[in-house]
């Protein structure tokens, strides 16, 4: 059995292919007969009704297919492939975040936001001062403040972390 996730409209499909005349279809089995006519158009028959699809390959997993004068763009991955994917979308939101560090060391005099502030690229965080000096470091990325490592008043060594925006 050959398992495929048809993406289509938002929505996802299960698809598995039973034998040469019979497939799966989200629980539901439909007697099919494929025909190629040439490369782009097939004649599709579905429970006794025939069908012109004319399809094309875009990128990696995407298909345009035309269907009675409708015309749709899907996503055809194998069940394990779909996995992957979903895995590693999951795993990039779970580390996707900005540490902001200190470029030197220094004495952190103010924090402008706290957690759970929203921030956007170049707004000021916090004030750190340094060789006599006082330096405003700004977001590097748009988000929320995750959590704060320092208290004001605290020293701080070059590199290390002082709050996290995800």
């Amino acid at each position: 059995m050959n398992n495929f996730i048809v993406s289509l409209n938002n929505k996802k499909r299960i698809i598995t292919i039973l034998n040469s005349n019979n497939v799966c279809i989200d629980n539901f089995t439909f007697d099919v007969d494929l025909a190629k006519v040439n490369e782009y158009l097939y004649l599709l028959k579905v429970n006794n009704k025939v069908y012109e699809i004319t399809t094309t390959k875009l990128k990696n997993e995407k298909y345009n297919f035309l269907l009675d004068g409708n015309n749709f763009e899907t996503t055809v991955r194998t069940a394990l492939k779909e996995k992957a994917v979903e895995y590693l979308k999951n795993k990039e939101s779970l580390v996707h975040h900005d540490e902001v560090v200190a470029p030197m060391p220094g004495l952190i005099i103010s924090f402008k936001k706290k957690v759970g502030d929203k921030v956007k690229i170049g707004d000021s965080l916090l004030t750190l001062e340094a060789m006599k000096m006082e330096n405003d470091l700004r977001s590097p990325a748009s988000g929320i403040i995750k959590s704060v490592h320092f208290n004001e008043g605290q020293n701080v060594e070059k590199g290390a972390v002082i709050l996290i925006i995800g």
